[in-house]
């Protein structure tokens, strides 16, 4: 009798599992929809005018405050503190820094941090050009690499209050990664590599892209 109901509550145990799959996968598959949702809302973020709030909710914590810290250093921190910074953060610093001395930024009524990253003239905008594979999720991460090697991820969201959300300066790390090899195979440091790549891609529009640029601007 006993070796009866124990094989009863396995069975009853394996059924469960069985069930329970396809609500997972559902569930899943949800999960999936939802993130390529939220990535293609950011996109669409109108730089200009969209309301912050609205934006920030689409952010991890860690992204808030990064942001705040990166825009204190691209305002005050001189070229000692700035060239200890990783890569990607120097790279946006004087990304910044030229678009201020450019007055690009004078039409940017707040934020302006926030709205750089995510405008035109901001990185992440420039994943629209890359050609990207699909989105995959591990856990409450969810990732999106190249079409040629989607397993490496270079735009990172976290599952987080039921939404998802994107980590801003990880997906920045990653996406700039393939430009920092540039100066590793030159032996350059990451901040003249960074001046070097913008001097490069802004050459026909703004002048005097140089290591003056490691330093705040005046007028602000």
């Amino acid at each position: 009798m006993t070796r009866f109901l124990i094989l009863i509550l396995i069975a009853f145990f394996l059924a469960s599992c069985a069930s329970s799959n396809p609500q997972t996968q559902v569930s899943d598959e949800h999960r999936l929809q939802a993130l390529e949702v939220s990535y293609e809302n950011l996109l669409n973020i109108s730089a200009k005018t969209a309301a912050p709030d609205s934006v920030l909710l689409l952010l991890t914590d860690n992204s808030r405050f990064w942001l705040e810290s990166i825009e204190r250093a691209a305002l005050h921190e001189d070229s000692v503190l700035v060239v200890q910074r990783p890569f990607h953060e120097i790279l946006i610093i004087v990304t910044y820094r030229l678009m201020l001395r450019e007055n690009v930024m004078a039409e940017y009524p707040d934020h302006r941090m926030l709205r750089f990253a995510l405008g035109e003239m901001g990185i992440l905008r420039r994943a629209k050009d890359l050609r990207l594979g699909p989105f995959e999720i591990r856990n409450d991460r969810g990732s999106r690499g190249l079409q040629t090697s989607p397993r490496v991820p270079i735009i990172i969201f976290r599952w987080d209050e039921m939404r998802w959300k994107l980590d801003l300066p990880e997906s920045i790390k990653l996406l700039t990664r393939g430009l920092a090899t540039i100066g590793v195979k030159k032996d350059w440091s990451n901040s003249r590599t960074a001046i070097y790549l913008l001097e490069r891609y802004y050459h026909n529009v703004f002048f005097q892209i140089n290591d003056s640029l490691l330093h705040p601007v005046p007028s602000i």
